[in-house]
């Protein structure tokens, strides 16, 4: 019988579930002992991170306007089954992946929280945090974060707040979208907010390793679920008024301190080297260079390239910038963003391909001989930066003086002139906002979710079809590109529950009204 979504797990031993070593195979009912064992099983949780990025590019980037692909062989492929909405999808293997990678997510954190809650710390008197407390938030976060993902691909998506039982994971049924914001990802959020601290604890009180999520990443993620809700669908705009405190800050306590932000163009390039992970990002998803342990997107992203950029072959995917993309970073030659992104050749992006010419070109050491194969790439993945937060609090503002200073801070710093004051209308604004995240943001699996909540998705990927159907007179050369425009429809802007889950039990879940 195949169970839903990985709601229900058969939790037999803790390492059947937990991605880090267990000093045993205890049932999971006695692992739960100490706060070292706590500590273990929260890193577990983190380690549902691990497959996210792959997602963010095929789902996200490679839905929207920034992104064009082409078969790169014969073959089927779902990167471009998805790209050109393609009505079937919801037999593809990425969706029920993502589907049940992020509820792996949601079942590890239900069992650490429900097994934690009790536990406890018995920590030294001199230690003032209160660890568990703080240990709880980063695991509702988790969960949180898996939820905000869930929802904005599904939409109606089933919500399980504790362990459940094979039984009761076949009769949960989906809840609306303002549900799953309200019972799940909000309430967890605030939790987080309330309980986490700028920095993450170890059990025994000690500052943990940069990696973990923070004050700063749970007031970040809220800011961003409310900005979601203000727009399509949800279209709550009283939310955009609860974001705002939240996103400055943010801002404030990056200034205050000095994190995150790189200071020129030169820093900038140097973010997506490996030897600088912890360093720029609120928050992001920690690899390393061992099996199974790297990021997954950038094999996936990267076509068949010469061994002077890596030892190993690479995918041979044609995963590519947009022209429309293209043409808004030529708009200024001076934006160092274009190459240290786009591989201005072949027009792959390169932003987190830690290839041995840039890191050469950069002053890095050769790691090449580290990337066994493609499950080794050490680069770090950010769920959550400055410049977005930055850019979504200017685009809450509009064109006020703090938001103006905030767009003007990252375009100086990418080598592109200040705002005219043309620029600063209100429509105008808008619209610098939009190009400086699609500049800044590229291939961070942001842009989809953008023009969804902007409900410019329809238009954009219309139009990005009928432009690659066409030559430069007008006239149609790819008439398979041309057809694509009618896969773009209202609904589109989710996914189909995956097939595996409609089947899994018939009756208990409802399609998506665009794929029924």
């Amino acid at each position: 019988m195949m169970l839903l979504c990985g709601l229900a797990l058969t939790l037999s031993s803790c390492e059947d579930w937990l991605d880090v070593d267990s000093p045993s195979s205890r049932p999971v009912k006695d692992f739960y002992q100490t706060p070292v064992q706590a500590e273990q099983a929260l890193l577990g949780v983190y380690n549902g991170l691990l497959p996210l990025p792959e997602y963010a590019v095929l789902m996200s980037d490679g839905r929207s306007d920034d992104v064009w692909t082409e078969p790169a062989d014969d073959k089927q492929r779902d990167y471009v089954d998805i790209s050109v909405f393609n009505p079937n999808i919801y037999t593809t293997s990425t969706l029920n992946d993502a589907w049940n990678d992020l509820y792996a997510i949601v079942a590890r954190a239900n069992l650490f929280l429900e097994k934690v809650q009790d536990l406890d710390f018995q920590l030294d008197e001199d230690v003032e945090v209160d660890v568990k407390s703080t240990f709880l938030a980063e695991a509702r976060f988790l969960r949180a974060y898996a939820y905000f993902e869930l929802v904005r691909y599904f939409g109606r998506v089933p919500v399980a707040l504790h362990s459940l039982t094979a039984d009761e994971a076949m009769t949960t049924p989906q809840s609306e979208p303002k549900d799953v914001y309200a019972q799940a990802i909000i309430p967890d959020l605030e939790y987080a907010v309330e309980h986490m601290q700028d920095v993450a604890y170890t059990c025994t009180g000690e500052e943990a390793e940069v990696g973990r999520a923070t004050l700063p990443a749970a007031k970040a993620l809220l800011g961003r679920v409310y900005v979601t809700m203000a727009g399509y669908p949800l279209n709550d705009t009283e939310k955009a008024e609860l974001a705002k405190p939240l996103l400055k800050d943010v801002i404030d306590y990056a200034d205050e301190t000095g994190k995150y932000w790189a200071k020129d163009a030169d820093e900038w390039r140097r973010i997506w080297i490996s030897d600088n992970d912890n360093k720029y990002h609120i928050f992001e998803i920690q690899y390393v260079a061992e099996k199974n342990y790297g990021n997954p997107m950038v094999f996936l992203s990267v076509p068949n390239v010469g061994t002077d950029y890596v030892g190993i072959q690479m995918s041979g995917n044609r995963i590519t910038c947009d022209t429309g993309l293209e043409e808004l970073y030529e708009e200024y030659p001076s934006d160092v963003r274009y190459e240290a992104t786009v591989d201005p050749e072949d027009r792959y992006f390169t932003k987190f391909f830690e290839h041995k010419i840039k890191r050469a070109e950069l002053g890095y050491s050769d790691i090449d001989g580290q990337i066994v194969d493609r499950t080794y790439f050490p680069i770090n993945y950010p769920l959550i930066r400055l410049e977005d937060v930055m850019l979504m609090y200017a685009e809450l503002e509009g064109p006020t003086t703090e938001a103006v200073r905030l767009v003007n801070r990252i375009r100086t710093r990418a080598g592109l002139p200040e705002l005219t004051d043309a620029d600063k209308t209100e429509e105008a604004f808008q619209q610098r906002v939009d190009d400086e995240r699609r500049r800044e943001l590229a291939f961070e699996g942001i842009r989809w979710h953008d023009i969804v909540r902007h409900h410019t998705y329809i238009e954009r990927i219309q139009e990005k079809f009928m432009r690659m159907a066409a030559d430069e007179t007008g006239t149609i050369i790819r008439p398979t590109d041309l057809n694509y425009v009618n896969n773009v429809q209202e609904g589109t802007y989710l996914y189909p529950i995956p097939d595996t889950q409609m089947k899994a039990k018939e009756g208990l879940y409802q399609q998506n009204e665009a794929y029924r």
